[in-house]
């Protein structure tokens, strides 16, 4: 097993999704790649990883912009384009890409007209693309959390259209249609892949990737490693299964001397208490209802919504958006956003009997 440390914590053996991501930054744009997975499973740790260790070594093939906008609050189309666009300063013709909140850098007088809209953005951006495509160079842009972006509207003297719906266009235009950039969407909504997914024009020109968390062999060689015992590291997996946020709090907890069951339980008492607080605020049917997909979950591992009726589906759509729930519109399954939510989903059913 591999194991680094990647900004100061451990980066455990993603061997499959780093090959998987490099061989896709390698190939000719084609498609959207949406990476979507359960909170906390690893996409924007594994996707940074590719970008530092990868990408940004090879700095004169790829041209990489990454927009993290997990902290940023977006609530105007000038608020996004102060977000994402920057006048060059000193006669520059680009800003070199970081990870974070990478910027792209316009001259002064293109960026006035853009700000006055007086130019159209998505043309200015299109024509940049195509002269850094033209120098050799291929361009990656990666948006972390892109739905933050669903109510922001662009007014143009016509009425208003909506950014997100222009910007997904935009790299539908230059993925399938020019091929002159990758595009890769990061998301743990899963309701928002839902509509992406369920939307004729949107699949068509889009790839989808998981990144789970770490299965059970992976977690039983990395505890082994940390010198945990096998019954130890059978408790963890009972409680945590393979949520690397959920077990590197595990590693300060032995660090600090903590009773592992005890912390164990803790755990999955706070989940419960997370359960228990938003169950209050629906009705009893909508209750009923949550009982019995949180039987079928500790049951079986899982709840299908084959064949589930809308109303049913957005009321479940509702615990993913609260990450209590993963909700996964691609293989039609509900499950704990982590096992830990699960653990609590016991506690809740056996204060019900």
């Amino acid at each position: 097993m591999r194991i680094e440390t990647y900004r100061e914590v451990p980066f455990v053996d993603r061997e499959e999704e780093i090959e998987f991501f490099v061989d896709w930054f390698n190939e000719v744009p084609q498609s959207i790649l949406w990476v979507y997975g359960p909170k906390s499973s690893g996409k924007t740790t594994v996707i940074s990883y590719v970008v530092d260790n990868y990408l940004l070594k090879e700095e004169k093939k790829f041209w990489v912009k990454f927009f993290n906008l997990r902290r940023i609050l977006i609530t105007s189309y000038e608020n996004f384009l102060d977000t994402f666009f920057v006048e060059l300063e000193g006669g520059k013709s680009e800003i070199s890409g970081k990870i974070g909140i990478s910027v792209f850098g316009l001259k002064a007088e293109v960026w006035e007209k853009i700000k006055k809209k007086k130019l159209n953005l998505f043309k200015v951006f299109i024509e940049e693309l195509e002269r850094i495509v033209g120098k050799g160079r291929r361009c990656v842009i990666i948006v972390d959390e892109i739905q933050k972006l669903r109510d922001v509207y662009i007014e143009n003297g016509n009425g208003e259209r909506e950014l997100l719906k222009e910007l997904l266009n935009l790299f539908v235009s230059i993925t399938k249609e020019l091929h002159l950039s990758h595009v890769m969407i990061l998301t743990s909504n899963t309701v928002f892949i839902e509509r992406i997914y369920n939307d004729a024009r949107m699949k068509e020109t889009s790839e989808f990737k998981k990144v789970d968390h770490l299965p059970r062999f992976k977690v039983e060689e990395w505890l082994k490693i940390e010198k945990f015992s096998s019954e130890e590291i059978e408790l963890i997996w009972e409680y945590l299964e393979g949520s690397i946020f959920r077990l590197l709090k595990v590693l300060r907890a032995k660090k600090k001397g903590y009773d592992l069951k005890k912390f164990l339980e803790r755990e999955a008492w706070l989940a419960y208490t997370e359960i228990d607080d938003f169950l209050a605020v629906f009705n009893d049917e909508e209750v009923e209802f949550f009982t019995k997909v949180a039987k079928e979950i500790v049951k079986s591992g899982y709840y299908s919504v084959r064949g589930l009726k809308e109303d049913k589906r957005k009321f479940l759509q509702k615990w993913a958006e609260k990450e209590i729930l993963f909700y996964d519109p691609l293989e039609l399954k509900v499950t704990g956003n982590s096992r830990v939510y699960e653990k609590g989903l016991e506690i809740l059913l056996r204060g019900n009997k």
